[in-house]
């Protein structure tokens, strides 16, 4: 599909009105990622850009959340390559911060929902959210109010709600909506190390599409998330036991959109895309946080997904290598042990690593089709953690056991005696420190 600002998928009218919950295969839904504004060179915007379309990534949902020279003028680089490009930008503003109040935006978003490049969807700007359940329904009709005559269409307004909403009052107060983005992708970290569950998004799609009318339900993919700011400003939410699972959830549940997050947050772990040194260039402690360990090696991955989503596929069977690859994928895992000992006074260690984090080592391996007897081994150290039969297509893991030790990481797939794919992790996993850095090592698996 050639990739537009306006897609129009043709399922507005196709939302059920029952309460059942079912796999509606509608292909070209689209999907996003979400985007942290920061100062960013105009050289890398246009590289997240052209990075995200290979990936057949829709549109860029921009976390805006203060008016200042950096923020508006990278809004401007992005938004002046994406219409040259044919790529889409909406924003996403961040209600946890000076924008408590969608008053504070209505005529910066008047003037950018008439750009080419504005994402719409069945000719409707969308407009999206971190937070704002403090908002009353007055206000987002406020902001409809005042944008809707801009001439761009009626928008589209879907928050992002991360607390203090729940499935059964998301829309009973608030008219004005016209869907919901459940931000919450990991398991809460007091439930310990549990697989990541999809009963709250089943709930927040079924209260949208039994909604009259019907609304939106936009669901979110995210790795992991790490922060380690300082003593107020540091926690862990868990990434064992999800993407290789949230992936194949979000197959089944067929949401109307999904929003990987994110493309750029560095400072919480969760980046799938490019990070930039310039927008973190004045803390130490996110530059610490991600140094050494890109995560790109997710890309094979997400294009396999995407594929897949867009294909209307309600399973993961067809993720499949590019190419004529054998094997293609990534693993991930700590470099510290749960247990290690780590932290200062200004950055202790976080409780919530002792209660969700794992010494595991996981990873997704796509084999191609016609593609059997291949075995994937991890080492640890030189010492074999585990092993697993792989399948055609769709393949996921996670190792742990006594041999998770410090020590290099490594994944080997083997066909008979010959290795056909392979990936080593770079920084070694230890057990003392002096940061306490939870963030994942994304190691790529190639051919």
């Amino acid at each position: 599909m050639k990739i537009t600002p306006t897609v129009i998928v043709g399922f507005l009218a196709a939302l059920g009105s029952g309460l059942a919950v079912r796999p509606r295969v509608v292909k070209n839904k689209p999907v996003f990622a979400h985007y942290m504004i920061g100062q960013i060179n105009p050289e890398h915007t246009r590289q997240d850009i052209d990075d995200a379309q290979k990936l057949k990534i829709d549109a860029f949902a921009l976390n805006f959340d203060q008016f200042a020279d950096w923020s508006t003028n990278t809004v401007k680089d992005l938004f002046a390559y994406a219409d040259t490009v044919g790529f889409g930008l909406f924003f996403s503003f961040d209600h946890n911060g000076a924008l408590d109040t969608p008053d504070k935006y209505e005529s910066f978003l008047a003037e950018y929902v008439k750009k080419k490049s504005y994402f719409k969807l069945n000719g409707r700007p969308l407009v999206s959210t971190f937070g704002g359940d403090k908002v009353t329904d007055s206000q987002w009709k406020r902001l409809k109010d005042v944008v809707n005559p801009a001439g761009a269409g009626d928008i589209l307004i879907v928050p992002g709600f991360f607390e203090n909403v729940t499935p059964d009052d998301v829309f009973s107060n608030r008219k004005n909506i016209d869907g919901v983005f459940n931000w919450n992708s990991w398991q809460p970290t007091g439930e310990g190390k549990k697989q990541v569950s999809m009963v709250q998004d089943k709930a927040f799609l079924s209260k949208a599409h039994s909604a009259n009318p019907s609304k939106l339900f936009m669901m979110g993919i995210s790795p992991l998330q790490f922060k380690n700011m300082n003593a107020n400003n540091n926690w862990y939410r868990r990434g064992e036991d999800n993407l290789e699972y949230r992936l194949g959830q979000a197959l089944e549940l067929q949401p109307d959109m999904l929003q990987f997050q994110s493309w750029n947050d560095a400072g919480e772990s969760h980046y799938m895309g490019n990070i930039w040194p310039e927008p973190m260039s004045t803390s130490k402690a996110i530059q610490e946080l991600v140094k050494d360990r890109p995560h790109k090696a997710y890309w094979p991955i997400m294009k396999a997904f995407i594929t897949a989503w867009k294909n209307g596929d309600t399973t993961t069977a067809n993720m499949v290598p590019a190419g004529s690859k054998p094997v293609e994928g990534a693993f991930w895992h700590h470099t510290l042990t749960v247990d290690a000992k780590c932290g200062t006074t200004e950055q202790p260690k976080s409780n919530d690593i002792k209660i969700a984090a794992e010494d595991a080592v996981s990873g997704i391996l796509l084999v191609a089709k016609g593609k059997k007897n291949l075995v994937a081994v991890v080492n640890v150290n030189g010492n074999k953690l585990d092993q697993k039969n792989l399948k055609e297509g769709y393949n996921s893991f996670k190792f742990i056991g006594p041999n998770f030790k410090p020590g290099q990481v490594q994944l080997e797939v083997w066909d008979g005696s010959e290795m056909v794919g392979s990936g080593y992790g770079k920084i070694a996993v230890t057990d003392v420190a002096t940061v306490c850095n939870y963030n994942f090592q994304v190691v790529a698996v190639s051919s």
